[in-house]
C-alpha cells in the first residue's frame, strides 16, 4: 500500500487502558517484531575500481511502544542490527538505532517533562563520501550520534491577568570516536501571556542560552522581549514584539544590542494556513514561512526559515531521517503527534522504507552556524497509487569569526545542499504494492573541490503476510560524484514478523 492507504484509515477508537503486547487500541501498546533482510551488494567498499562483492544478512529485532492517554503520551522505537557479512573480509558488527519522544504530565496541568532521544549514524562532512544504503554499508564517513533532550516546565496562572510557563532544557550531543559534534546546550526561559478579553493581547518572555563545543567554541545568548497581538476574528491574527539582546555569536565578546519583529497567521478555510514571522537580530536576522493546503485527494506544504545553530551536531539544516521527513508532512493531517506517529510507520512499513534511515545529508558541525532552510513538498493518493515529491534547499553559514580547527565550517564559509525525491506506490493487491523511489543530493562549497552529487533509485515490492507478517523485494542503484566516486548495484528482501 501506498500514501493513500496510509492517510485513509482512521486511527482507533477502542477504550483506554494498557493494551498488550501487539494490540491496537488506545493507553499502551508493545510492539515488539523481528526482521531479516538479505542484500547482496556488487560494490561494498564503494570504491570506483576495487569494487567489493559481498552477500550481507542483517537480523534485526526491534520493539515499538506508543502511550496514547494519561499521564505519558509518546513513542519508542529500538532496533539492535546485527550484520553479518559472507564473500568478504569485513568483520560483523551490531549497530543500534534509537527514536524517542514522550511527554509526561507530572502534576496535572502544570508540572510536564518531555524527552527526546536518538540514536543512529549521520553523515560526518557533507564533502566526504556519501551513500544511500542504511545500515547494511558503513560508510567511513558516517559516524554514530547519541542525542537527547530533556525539557521540564511549570505552568501557572496569575487570577484573569495571564498565564505563564518557565522552562528549562538540557541537551546532549556526543559523536562516537569523534569530538566534532559533541555538544552540550542550557536552555532557561520564562514567558508570561495576557489573558485577552478582547482582540488584543499581550505576552512578555526571557531567556538564556549556552553552548558547549567540545571542538569548538562556548557561546551564550539571552534576551528579554515583549509584544503585542491583535486578532480581529478567528482567521487572522498579527503581532509586533520588541526587545533586548546579549551574545557573543558574533565576535566571541558578549555585545547587546535591540531586536524587534513581527508576525502573521491566516488560516481562510480549515485546510489552509500561511504562517509567517521575522526578528531582527545583531549575528543575523531569522524568519520562518510556512503555507500548508490539503485539497481533496492531495496536499502541498511550503516552508522557508533561517534560525540559528548553537554548534549542535547536525549543520545544514539538520539530517533528517526518513521518520521525521514524513512526521513533518503527515503534520496537517494528524495534529496529534501520537496519532500522527502510527500513520508514519505505517506508511513507512508499507512502502518498505526503514524509519531511521536519512532521508537527506547533513554534517557535524561544533561552531555556531545560521541556518537557512527552503523546501516544497507534496502528496497525491489515488484509489490505488499515491505519489510524494520533495525539493529542498539548505545551506549553513558561518557567524563571525568563531571558526573551530575542525568541521566544515573551518573549511568554508558556506555548505549549500540542495536535494530532490519522488516517490509513486500503486496498489496491486489489497495486500501488496509496487513502489518507486528517485533522489538526488548535491552539496556545494567555497571550492571547486568541495563539490559532491548522490544519484539514487529504489525499485521494490511490498506485500503481507497474514495478519502479522510482510515481505519486501527490490533493488537499488547508486552513483556518488565527489570524493572517492563510486556505483553500486544491490538486490535485497526484508521479511518482517510482529508479534
Amino acid at each position: 500500500m501506498g500514501l493513500g492507504s496510509a492517510i485513509g484509515s482512521s486511527p482507533s477508537a477502542d477504550a483506554g487502558g494498557v493494551s498488550g503486547a501487539g494490540s491496537g487500541g488506545a493507553g499502551l501498546r508493545v510492539q515488539p517484531r523481528v526482521s531479516l533482510t538479505q542484500t547482496w551488494t556488487d560494490n561494498l567498499s564503494l570504491q570506483e575500481r576495487a569494487k567489493d562483492q559481498a552477500l550481507i544478512s542483517m537480523v534485526a529485532p526491534g520493539l515499538t511502544v506508543n502511550s496514547n492517554s494519561g499521564r505519558l503520551r509518546g513513542s519508542l522505537d529500538y532496533a539492535l542490527n546485527g550484520l553479518i557479512y559472507t564473500k568478504t573480509e569485513r568483520a560483523n558488527n551490531v549497530q543500534h538505532a534509537l527514536s524517542a519522544n514522550a511527554s509526561l504530565e507530572l502534576i496535572d496541568r502544570h508540572f510536564f517533562v518531555d524527552v527526546r532521544a536518538s540514536y543512529g549514524q549521520q553523515q560526518a562532512s557533507a564533502f566526504g563520501q556519501q551513500t544511500s544504503a542504511e545500515n547494511a554499508i558503513r560508510n567511513p564517513n558516517s559516524s554514530d550520534v547519541a542525542n537527547l533532550i530533556v525539557t521540564p516546565s511549570w505552568r501557572g496562572r496569575l487570577a484573569d491577568f495571564a498565564r505563564w510557563e518557565a522552562k528549562a532544557s538540557a541537551t546532549e550531543t556526543r559523536v562516537k570516536n569523534s569530538a566534532v559534534g559533541d555538544s552540550r546546550q542550557a536552555d532557561l526561559s520564562l514567558r508570561a501571556d495576557g489573558i485577552a478579553t478582547g482582540p488584543l493581547s499581550w505576552w512578555s518572555a526571557v531567556s538564556s542560552q549556552r553552548a558547549n563545543a567540545s571542538s569548538g567554541i562556548d557561546n551564550v545568548r539571552s534576551s528579554a522581549t515583549a509584544g503585542l497581538s491583535y486578532r480581529p476574528d478567528i482567521e487572522f491574527s498579527i503581532g509586533v514584539n520588541a526587545g533586548l539582546e546579549r551574545s557573543d555569536l558574533k565576535t566571541g565578546a558578549a555585545k547587546s544590542g535591540p531586536t524587534a519583529g513581527f508576525n502573521a497567521v491566516w488560516t481562510p478555510t480549515p485546510r489552509t494556513s500561511f504562517q509567517g514571522d521575522y526578528q531582527r537580530h545583531d549575528y543575523g536576522d531569522s524568519h520562518s514561512l510556512s503555507l500548508n493546503h490539503r485539497f481533496q485527494r492531495s496536499s502541498i506544504r511550503f516552508m522557508d526559515s533561517t534560525s540559528v545553530s548553537q554548534g549542535l551536531s547536525s549543520g545544514a539544516g539538520g539530517q533528517l531521517t526518513n521518520y521525521q521527513l514524513y512526521f513533518f508532512q503527515f503534520e496537517s493531517l494528524y495534529p496529534d503527534p501520537v496519532v500522527r506517529d502510527a500513520k508514519v510507520r505505517q506508511f513507512l512499513q508499507e512502502t518498505g522504507r526503514s524509519p531511521n534511515a536519512q532521508a537527506n545529508s547533513g554534517f557535524l558541525s561544533s561552531s555556531p552556524s545560521l541556518q537557512r532552510r527552503q523546501e516544497l513538498s507534496a502528496s497525491w493518493q489515488g484509489l490505488r497509487a499515491s505519489a510524494t515529491a520533495t525539493l529542498n534547499q539548505s545551506a549553513s553559514s558561518r557567524i563571525g569569526g568563531q571558526v573551530p580547527g575542525q568541521g566544515d565550517l573551518s573549511q568554508s564559509s558556506k555548505v549549500v545542499q540542495r536535494g530532490a525525491s519522488a516517490s509513486f506506490s500503486y496498489r496491486l493487491t489489497p495486500d501488496s504494492s509496487a513502489n518507486l523511489a528517485i533522489s538526488e543530493q548535491q552539496t556545494r562549497g567555497d571550492l571547486a573541490s568541495q563539490s559532491t552529487t548522490l544519484r539514487n533509485v529504489n525499485l521494490s515490492w511490498n506485500g503481507r503476510l497474514g495478519q502479522k507478517g510482510s515481505l519486501n523485494i527490490g533493488t537499488r542503484y547508486s552513483l556518488f560524484e565527489g570524493t572517492l566516486p563510486y556505483r553500486e548495484n544491490a538486490v535485497f528482501a526484508t521479511l518482517v514478523h510482529q508479534f
